[in-house]
């Protein structure tokens, strides 16, 4: 079980009667979901809302590990006001140019028993299997070659070029038939094994921005699943509090059975946390909706018109909903509507479960 403690960050402020308070966001990890869903058109500064979050985290010792999938957390797109921060805390992994540390193939070890080799193939192979759309059989014939590649895994230091390989070695003309398929994927070094004891979270209080943008699109987001599904191993089984950050996360599927479901659903208990932003609601499946109205914390910056009755339906009971929509569509550039268990304002010692509407802070106001 993993010992809780409280991190506190603040969104922004809150003003009631032209006076102004400052907000919290209060969570235990271990206890409480710390899972941020953020949400709003392109200028209503959701951007600058999570960077915010996510200095605020690494500076009380939480590390960030955040996937950019289009450069969208690249120096030229950070917040004037933030960048100073934030690049004195990122470091940046551009898996195009250099791999990465990876326990895809290393058995986990959970509440004392290790994990089946045979688990640990299936785990990557369905990922993979999704990704290309493949049938059982080609699925099956993943797996058994990335269960060899487990076995002998300290021979298989560039874990899918090793994969690759194996299917092209084969004796069955079907595994061939799937090397050739998968090759676009797995003739690139993305990830490479990590030796017994060492781990492929890094656990340094920063930011970690995993650059995928090198890659053509199809790719990005098989290897965006597969980070998180490497991450989600390694804290479940070393029980250590992580932030987890996607940007654009409209490009990943949020449904049951994904990782990001249980990162969302499941993360609390292995304390790790999440931010999570997308440029529109719409674009998800009523399923992955679903999901997202399980976050603990949602900001809700100012939405495309055409969004206003979906939002309002995520943040408020039905007799609330046409205020709600009033609300988000008069906001400015800067404010959101904020909804969570876990909010509390200025001295309050009682959360305040209220939507409320808060003024997102900058640098000097957070420190």
């Amino acid at each position: 079980m993993i010992p809780d403690f409280e991190i506190k960050v603040t969104p922004g402020s809150y003003e009631e009667v032209s006076e102004r308070f400052k907000t919290y966001l209060r969570f235990r990890f271990g206890i409480d979901p710390a899972s941020v869903f953020i949400t709003g058109a392109t200028g209503s500064g959701k951007s600058t809302a999570s960077i915010s979050l996510a200095i605020q985290y690494v500076k009380q010792g939480i590390p960030a590990l955040a996937i950019d999938i289009n450069q969208t957390m690249s120096p030229e797109h950070i917040c004037q006001a933030l960048s100073p921060e934030f690049e004195s805390l990122v470091i940046r992994h551009n898996l195009y140019r250099k791999a990465v540390a990876s326990d895809l193939i290393t058995p986990k070890i959970y509440d004392g028993c290790i994990e089946d080799s045979y688990d640990t193939a299936y785990g990557l192979s369905e990922i993979i299997s999704k990704g290309y759309r493949l049938g059982p059989t080609q699925a099956a014939i993943l797996t058994d070659a990335i269960k060899s590649r487990v076995d002998c895994r300290e021979t298989s230091l560039r874990i899918f070029p090793s994969i690759l390989e194996e299917l092209e070695n084969s004796g069955l003309a079907s595994a061939r038939t799937l090397a050739n398929r998968l090759r676009p994927l797995l003739r690139n070094n993305v990830f490479e094994f990590q030796k017994t004891g060492s781990t492929s979270l890094p656990l340094s209080p920063n930011i970690h921005v995993f650059d995928l943008s090198g890659y053509p699109a199809g790719i990005r987001i098989i290897l965006a699943e597969l980070l998180l599904y490497d991450w989600f191993r390694s804290a479940r089984a070393l029980q250590t509090p992580i932030i987890i950050m996607v940007d654009e996360v409209q490009n990943l599927k949020l449904g049951r059975g994904t990782v990001l479901n249980q990162i969302i659903t499941e993360g609390r208990r292995f304390s790790i946390g999440s931010i999570l932003i997308s440029q529109s609601l719409k674009a998800f499946s009523s399923d992955e909706q679903l999901a997202l109205s399980q976050t603990g914390t949602k900001l809700f910056f100012k939405p495309p018109l055409t969004e206003l009755r979906a939002c309002s339906e995520m943040l408020a009971p039905p007799q609330h909903r046409a205020e709600t929509a009033e609300l988000l569509k008069t906001l400015k550039a800067g404010q959101c509507l904020l909804l969570s268990e876990y909010v509390y304002i200025g001295d309050e010692t009682h959360p305040c479960t209220d939507c409320i509407q808060v003024n997102v802070d900058l640098p000097q106001s957070i420190k």
